[in-house]
């Protein structure tokens, strides 16, 4: 049987749990199973009461590291092994590329995730993990299970992995880019193992692990027949656990976003006031909530990741109720440089939709992951009639800084007109923001949105903006005269 090859990754649909206690979606809102039998079926991370997304960033001279994973409620276990699981990633991956020239695009290691299942028995997380190391992104899958006592890896969803390879490699044997002898009983081999909407089997390779990259994402699904012998008890149970699940329609299946007007100008006038921008990047997450509640009516910009927003619809609410403005920060951090078009529109226009559907509008700013961007990526943006945002003060509240030297980073060194870069990481931040408030208040500045820094003149689509202290602005990439 071919294999089934995907260049575009797989589509995710949401699911609703019915374990949570949360009201099903309209079936107007539904979508029948793909007929596409690799196709998995995700629970939206929106019902899962109480669960938090924490972010792990490492940033050195050679190498970014940018990784992602759930904290479940009644999963400790599972958490906890991520994160172990992650932060030795992150070590060994920052360690490799530690020798060397520095060079631009830095290497970086990327772990996005996915809820495979969540009820009472089971709950399953799937991790994908990016990484680039100077020519193009090598992805790999991996998902891990908890039976409510232990962490269980996918391998022990099957009796046994003599049986699964063969039935594989009979499955993928017509293909001949398929290297055969590379599918043998092996359980880091299979540490992908998920279902599809209809019960199958769905088994995953990282890329070179059976066959050449230029194959994509390589997959097969067992139908649920001929998977019913093969599957553990715990298997089972996984199986029965996904298909309690009922899918909706995902974000990347909607309507592509419309255009959005150009960000306007706010009621200060900067022409005359001392004016600063507070910004916020890779939430929303844990502290969202007290950095909400430590600026009070103070009005901010928030850039936010794709998968967190999907995660925390409720505080996209909270942000656009308080007066702030919300902003495009890539779906899963990537550094855009590194994508091509096709990725880079993917990671933006996805992001918009998540944030559309919980505040009502478009987002008309973007901040690049990282500050990264070149021609394309801008290009891309102004397409998306994004305006791009860089920023000319650095707080370092993404390390061990604390709030009294994130203030002291801060009012050393903002000017009127500034952008200052925060974080939405860690404990240090809100407990920063009143510091900063209060200091900078009693030096006259008035706090604003982005936009509301440049007065009358509305920040356009596909320029790059790093600060109005003297209205430095540039064209795709491209300083203007």
């Amino acid at each position: 049987m071919p294999v089934l090859r995907f260049t575009g990754g797989i589509a995710m649909l949401a699911a609703a749990c019915c374990a949570c206690g949360v009201a099903f979606n309209s079936p107007a809102d539904e979508v029948p199973p793909s007929s596409e039998p690799t196709v998995l079926t995700f629970v939206d991370p929106a019902v899962v009461p109480g669960l938090q997304v924490q972010t792990i960033i490492k940033k050195t001279g050679k190498a970014n590291s940018y990784l992602t994973y759930p904290q479940i409620p009644g999963a400790t276990p599972l958490s906890e092994r991520m994160r172990a699981e992650l932060v030795a990633e992150a070590k060994a991956f920052n360690e490799k590329n530690a020798k060397g020239k520095a060079t631009l695009p830095k290497s970086e290691i990327n772990v996005d995730w996915q809820l495979t299942a969540v009820s009472p028995k089971v709950t399953g997380v799937r991790l994908r993990t990016g990484r680039f190391e100077g020519e193009s992104w090598i992805n790999s899958t991996r998902t891990l299970w908890y039976d409510g006592a232990r962490v269980v890896t996918s391998d022990l969803l099957v009796k046994n992995l003599n049986d699964l390879a063969r039935v594989v490699g009979t499955r993928l044997a017509d293909d001949t880019d398929v290297h055969l002898g590379a599918i043998k009983p092996d359980r880091a081999l299979f540490d992908s193992l998920d279902f599809n909407s209809r019960g199958d089997l769905v088994v995953e390779f990282d890329d070179y692990e059976i066959g050449p990259g230029a194959m994509g994402r390589v997959a097969t699904a067992i139908p649920r027949q001929e998977a019913a012998p093969l599957l553990s008890d715990f298997g089972k149970a996984a199986q029965q656990a996904v298909e309690s699940a009922r899918p909706t329609t995902p974000p990347e299946l909607r309507n592509p976003p419309e255009a959005t007007a150009p960000a306007v100008p706010g009621k200060v006038d900067c022409r005359v006031a001392r004016c600063v921008a507070l910004t916020f990047d890779e939430g929303p997450g844990p502290y969202t909530d007290r950095i909400l509640t430590a600026l009070g009516t103070t009005r901010a910009t928030f850039f936010l990741t794709g998968t967190n927003a999907a995660a925390r619809p409720d505080l996209l609410r909270r942000m656009a109720r308080d007066g702030h403005l919300v902003g495009n920060h890539g779906w899963s951090h990537r550094d855009l440089t590194t994508l091509p078009d096709n990725r880079i529109y993917e990671q933006l226009a996805r992001t918009q939709d998540v944030i559309a559907q919980s505040t009502g509008s478009l987002p008309a700013l973007m901040r690049p992951p990282y500050g990264a961007s070149n021609p394309d990526v801008a290009k891309i943006a102004g397409e998306l009639k994004l305006s791009l945002v860089t920023w000319d003060v650095d707080a370092g509240d993404d390390g061990d800084a604390t709030a009294q030297e994130i203030c002291r980073r801060v009012t050393s060194a903002v000017k009127p007109g500034s952008i200052v870069l925060l974080h939405d990481l860690g404990p240090a931040t809100p407990e920063a923001i009143p510091l900063i408030l209060k200091a900078l208040e009693d030096r006259g500045y008035s706090f604003v949105t982005v936009p509301e820094l440049y007065g009358t003149r509305p920040m356009q689509p596909g320029r790059t903006y790093e600060s109005a202290v003297d209205v430095a602005v540039s064209r795709y990439g491209r300083p203007l005269p």
